[in-house]
């Protein structure tokens, strides 16, 4: 039996094809095509969305946001290997309609548009969001560390800095003992290559004291050479890397991402800014916050509170003093009275406080407190049970002066495990499909506003796959394209009004005409059914 054969490729054809046939109907880069033309760009930012009389035509933003949409969509990042891909990407170059931009054309794009490319992300979430496909009533914010273009070697602590100083210091006095050595036994070119290597080494030294005077003069606990916003993270457990911490808010309906927001620290202190930031996008605060033990901290959750947003983050272990020899005595037996602001502790004795807040000095922050204490510890009989201090200081209680909100949010997530246990599934599902299927475990670009955008760039990929998934391409498209022609049909109708009230020259209508039409495509579309 004859196998299968293809068209001779030197056969000329009557009617060759068009690229709209080798691209079907049902094929996810027309999403690309209909979202994008679903913005407006000149609103949203972008460079060049009008171009300059004089000079080289630029490329329309356009174009380059759909070919960074298609590569990120399809785990190509890179600026070099987009371009290669222009030149025999059959998608690409229907997308592109045959544009071949050059890889620093394509990478300064991603640069110079960072804060547009967020807005973008910001619109398809408020589109979504009009579709009724985030509800708003479940959130969950996780973070997700990203390396970053700075390998450890170049991240400095104090800690590394001295020990360099140090060795440093130990290899100068070798080679000035053998610079000595060399002068009595009149050892010429040994001696030069010593004095050579002793110049390195005093380069080398002012390199890492320039490096301490930083950290003095910021007050930084770290510092990197590569890209100085990077930090180094703890990953899991003691791992740690040179990273940055993409912090994300889900959306329980279809686990859609509704904001990301790329940052360099751990997630102590992002409670409050997600939940404000997730406030302003969904319109209210009538939503429960889900978030892990990583976020509890008493400042962020009061913060919250005063914000009337109500929280559900994980409780951590409770820290156990050594000080403390028995379980049936740790904080937590101890029963506070808000009424007399004292303690009661399981002997029956009442702690009680000067009212003076102390400001505790730690290594993760400052916390507020305030002590409570009684004279009854020298004569209680449990009292070497209770606590191992000196015997003239007796047992200490301390609360912070965030304790009531932290005790609010312990409490609700102690009543409503079932609605707590949603938090990973939502939250962790985002981070799988990126950093495990599509393999973004490092970011390409350098400085936090960058990283950032990069952060939206591909969560807005990973939302239009989602929503693809949730309505299907055709459903899509067609809500896609009814928003454009809102703007198109808007754009048309004040263009006619105006021409219909001026006499000026042919010339000068044209030239307005581009500048109305961009003015008139508002994000009002929001409001159109």
């Amino acid at each position: 039996m004859a196998h299968k054969t293809g068209t001779e490729r030197s056969q000329l054809l009557l009617l060759p094809p068009s690229l709209d046939d080798y691209i079907g109907a049902d094929n996810p880069v027309r999403i690309i095509e209909a979202f994008v033309d679903a913005l407006d760009l000149l609103k949203l930012g972008f460079k060049h969305v009008r171009s300059k009389e004089t000079g080289n035509r630029p490329y329309h933003p356009s174009g380059l946001l759909k070919l960074y949409l298609y590569g990120y969509m399809n785990r190509i990042r890179t600026s070099r290997k987009l371009e290669k891909e222009c030149t025999r990407n059959i998608e690409l170059m229907w997308l592109l309609r045959n544009l071949q931009p050059a890889a620093r054309t394509i990478c300064y794009f991603r640069s110079d548009n960072s804060r547009s490319i967020k807005h973008a992300f910001r619109e398809f979430v408020l589109m979504t969001k009009h579709w009724g496909l985030i509800a708003g009533e479940l959130l969950s914010s996780d973070g997700t560390k990203l390396r970053a273009v700075n390998s450890k070697k170049n991240n400095y602590n104090p800690k590394k800095i001295a020990m360099h100083l140090e060795r440093i210091d130990t290899q100068v006095q070798e080679y000035l003992d053998e610079l000595d050595k060399n002068d009595k036994q009149e050892n010429g070119n040994r001696k030069e290559d010593v004095q050579k290597t002793l110049r390195e080494l005093k380069e080398r030294r002012r390199k890492y004291e320039n490096l301490k005077q930083q950290l003095e003069v910021t007050g930084e606990d770290q510092v990197s050479t590569t890209d100085p916003e990077s930090r180094q993270l703890i990953i899991r457990g003691q791992i740690t890397e040179v990273a940055y911490n993409l912090q994300t808010t889900v959306d329980n309906k279809h686990n859609l991402v509704a904001d990301v927001k790329a940052v360099n620290t751990n997630d102590k202190k992002m409670a409050s800014v997600m939940g404000r930031r997730a406030k302003k996008i969904i319109g209210h605060s009538n939503f429960d916050h889900l978030m892990d033990k990583g976020y509890h901290d008493g400042e962020t959750i009061d913060e919250c509170a005063r914000h009337r947003l109500t929280t559900l983050i994980a409780v951590p272990a409770a820290a156990r003093s050594g000080d403390i020899p028995t379980p049936q005595y740790y904080n937590d037996k101890f029963t506070y009275d808000k009424t007399t602001d004292s303690y009661q502790c399981p002997m029956g004795q009442t702690l009680t406080t000067n009212g003076n807040i102390y400001n505790i000095r730690g290594s993760k922050g400052h916390p507020m407190i305030k002590q409570y204490k009684t004279r009854a510890c020298s004569a209680c009989v449990s009292r070497n049970k209770c606590t191992s201090s000196a015997r003239g200081q007796g047992r200490l209680i301390q609360r912070s002066i965030y304790q009531d909100a932290v005790d609010a949010n312990n409490k609700r997530v102690t009543l409503e495990k079932e609605k707590y246990r949603r938090r990973q599934e939502m939250s962790e599902h985002p981070f799988g499909v990126v950093k495990r299927q599509w393999g973004y475990d490092h970011v390409l670009l350098k400085g936090l506003a960058k990283v950032d955008a990069e952060a939206n760039l591909i969560f807005l990929c990973y939302n239009l796959k989602r929503v693809i998934n949730i309505l299907g391409i055709n459903e899509l498209i067609w809500r896609l394209r009814k928003i454009s022609l809102f703007f198109t049909k808007q754009a048309g109708k004040s263009i006619q009004n105006w021409i219909s009230k001026i006499s000026v020259p042919e010339i000068e209508i044209e030239n307005r005409i581009e500048i109305m039409s961009y003015k008139c495509a508002k994000s009002i579309y929001l409001s159109f059914n």
